[in-house]
């Protein structure tokens, strides 16, 4: 253990004459920087074999730490990912003859199962970087932290998969409710590119939040936000979670009305028969895009049809649609759809003119593109559903504000054996470190070279000491 800790201390002195060097002027910041980075990392392996090597050392040594167990074989090497990169060590093969089983004792102090290869705190760092970028690139994250060769893609979409999303409805209770009036709910969807080239699948997104605050000029931003998507097995059950946040984190009875704002997509209006007071509104962007696509190039038209629809007149927007369909019938597949679209959504065209003074817009195609197509669909790539929805959750939870390296932790097998070390050897390894330490610090090569204001200074802080 003395030469353990004597080789640590070691080590601990290059990273002090790295910065010193730095501050002499013999190596740039970037330089310096990249340099204490490896440092530390190899610093840090260093002393987690130090401390997984003592304990196999102290169980080897103390039989009343091991009842049962036997010696089988000493010194067989695990290699290992960890947070600080690629670790080597040694640790004791055991046998317990009461329940024939062999076992690396060391091993379960630090939570490694056999044939482990990335420590779990290593894997919740891959699973964060995996929500924003492909499982292979995430994969080659692990050499840019500094852990030696990349993770495989599917190493990483494992962590990803074991992952469970929470349920948001859970998590949302609060002994003190909020009170508002008013609630908005906005629903749309991603559509993912599937694995099995049979088209595009629908990825839902919903979002509860109080209105929008001016966070600076000219960007608004959404208060108390919640985000729901993930692999729920049905939309009601994507309904019922968004109720049970919605009762959890707010008094209904003070409530007046909750919004459902979208596109009229038949998921998104089944929440009507879910949400208690809520009232659907047809999303402006989504009418626009019908009107535009029947009559786009015809100016008179459109200013009729939004006149009509000011004016609540389905009769007036349907008459000039078919005025449309006869003057220019080459449009007539787009009027048709449009006159089906605004028949169908006139209740949400309706309750849009009706409730205007509370409503704020709908803001639900940037989400989906910032929370899903982000990663899902704006670059080329395929999905199976399961993989989609366990990404789509776990966008979901980023935005929710959750760290995912914390999520990820807690929800795997905690260790609850403590550290059993040597208390004498520690003791004695302290005594001759605090002796060495004096020495130590005045062999420091850039103390022993050419003299400067800065060295002039350690030599007399170390001499003071």
């Amino acid at each position: 253990m003395e030469e353990l800790i004597q080789h640590l201390w070691e080590k601990f002195l290059l990273v002090g004459e790295r910065v010193l060097g730095a501050l002499e002027g013999k190596i740039t910041y970037p330089e310096l920087e990249k340099q204490v980075k490896n440092a530390l990392n190899s610093l840090g392996n260093d002393i987690m074999k130090m401390v997984i090597e003592s304990q196999d050392e102290y169980l080897v040594e103390h039989r009343e730490a091991r009842p049962g167990w036997v010696i089988e074989r000493r010194k067989e090497e695990k290699r290992v990912i960890t947070v600080f990169g690629e670790m080597s060590y040694e640790r004791t093969y055991f046998y317990n003859k009461g329940s024939q089983s062999y076992a690396h004792l060391a091993d379960t102090y630090a939570g490694y199962r056999p044939h482990m290869r990335i420590e779990e705190p290593a894997k919740a760092i891959l699973t964060e970087i995996a929500a924003e970028q492909s499982y292979q690139c995430s994969g080659k994250g692990a050499q840019e932290y500094g852990w030696g060769e990349k993770v495989s893609g599917q190493t990483v979409k494992n962590a990803v998969d074991k992952l469970k999303i929470p349920k948001w409805g859970e998590v949302g209770s609060s002994e003190d409710k909020r009170r508002v009036r008013y609630l908005y709910i906005e629903a749309d969807e991603d559509h993912v590119a599937r694995q099995d080239k049979k088209g595009r699948m629908a990825i839902p997104l919903i979002y509860v939040h109080e209105g929008a605050k001016e966070v600076c000029k000219g960007r608004r931003q959404l208060k108390e936000a919640r985000y729901f998507s993930g692999p729920y097995k049905t939309i009601e059950d994507m309904w019922f979670d968004t109720l049970d946040y919605i009762e959890n984190r707010y008094d209904l009875e003070y409530v007046e009305r909750i919004y459902i704002n979208g596109d009229g997509a038949s998921w998104i209006r089944s929440g009507i028969e879910i949400i208690p007071k809520s009232v659907f509104i047809l999303d402006q962007f989504h009418l626009s895009k019908y009107i535009m696509a029947a009559v786009g190039p015809y100016a008179k038209m459109q200013a009729a049809i939004w006149k009509h629809i000011g004016e609540g007149q389905l009769e007036g927007v349907l008459g000039v649609l078919r005025e449309a369909e006869k003057a220019h019938p080459e449009r007539r597949k787009a009027i048709s759809r449009a006159k089906r679209y605004i028949e169908n959504q006139w209740d949400g065209i309706e309750a849009q003119k009706r409730y205007k003074e509370e409503l704020l817009g709908c803001s639900a195609e940037g989400h989906i593109s910032h929370i899903l197509s982000a990663r899902l669909s704006s670059r080329p790539g395929a999905w199976s559903k399961a993989g989609a929805e366990q990404m789509a959750g776990l966008r979901a939870a980023k935005a929710n504000g959750v760290n995912i390296q914390e999520m990820y932790l807690a929800q795997q097998p905690q260790v609850v054996k403590a550290l059993e070390l040597d208390t004498d050897k520690l003791q004695q390894a302290r005594k001759k470190m605090s002796h060495n330490v004096a020495e130590m610090l005045h062999n420091m090569p850039i103390l022993n070279g050419p003299q400067s204001p800065l060295t002039r200074a350690l030599r007399a802080l170390i001499d003071a000491a």
